[in-house]
């Protein structure tokens, strides 16, 4: 009988982090694209208003609606840097996340590795332990003839 993986434990163990690691990292790219998408939104927002104001400064404008267009761009600008830091955020914590997984991926590896040594090496154990046995086996049987015949 096969001894059992002493580090079993700890192969579980670093299955499920590689795991949690692997799912956090999934939130996080899922956060990043719809970070990067909200800032594309604004950027084609404030693109269509200042094409309507290029359009309406043509046909003209008063300056009432020139400075509540001009405002409202400003604050569209302003929500575009923001969403740029938050963009820019979003992508570390993608790397960090990245790094954590590649992290967790090793220890599994290593932790996987050991257990593949361990049974290959009870394999062998195994392999050897019945090969005694069997050559016990075919000694008392030639030695079992021999008394006989003798």
């Amino acid at each position: 009988m096969s001894k059992p993986f002493p580090l079993q434990t700890l192969l579980e163990l670093a299955r499920a982090h590689s795991d949690t690691a692997a799912a956090q990292l999934g939130v996080l790219n899922r956060h990043e694209r719809e970070m990067v998408e909200r800032l594309r939104t604004l950027i084609e927002y404030r693109r269509e208003y200042t094409d309507n104001l290029a359009r309406m400064a043509r046909t003209g404008i008063g300056s009432v609606d020139w400075r509540n267009y001009r405002e409202f761009i400003d604050k569209i600008d302003a929500a575009i840097s923001q969403q740029r830091a938050t963009v820019a955020v979003s992508k570390h914590e993608v790397q960090v996340g990245l790094q954590n997984w590649h992290s967790e991926q090793r220890k599994l590896k290593s932790f996987d590795t050991l257990s593949v040594r361990h049974h290959s090496a009870e394999i062998r154990r195994e392999s050897v332990q019945e090969q005694k046995e069997q050559d016990e086996f075919a000694l008392k049987g030639f030695l079992g003839r021999s008394v006989a015949m003798g």
